[in-house]
């Protein structure tokens, strides 16, 4: 995906723009959709997991899973953060 792009959906994406501001000041910070949703930004789960989708897609955030967690969303190593 294009610069132009990505700055067109995170500028046209209020939650979007939520999300990873969280993550430039809080780098190391991971959860889940659900902690996302009601500790970062105070939304609707279904539309952080909707945005949180496409930020995995762009390579913004990255999505993994472990022992803890089914599936958490954290900075994708920093790239696009700054």
């Amino acid at each position: 995906m294009r610069q132009v792009d990505l700055n067109e959906y995170v500028e046209n994406s209020p939650l979007a723009f939520k999300i990873l501001d969280y993550l430039r000041r809080n780098p190391s910070a991971k959860d889940s959709v659900e902690g996302i949703a009601k500790w970062w930004v105070q939304e609707d789960p279904v539309e952080v997991r909707r945005v949180l989708e496409k930020l995995a897609e762009m390579d913004l955030v990255g999505k993994r899973s472990n022992a803890s967690f089914d599936l958490y969303f954290a900075a994708n190593g920093g790239e696009g953060m700054s």
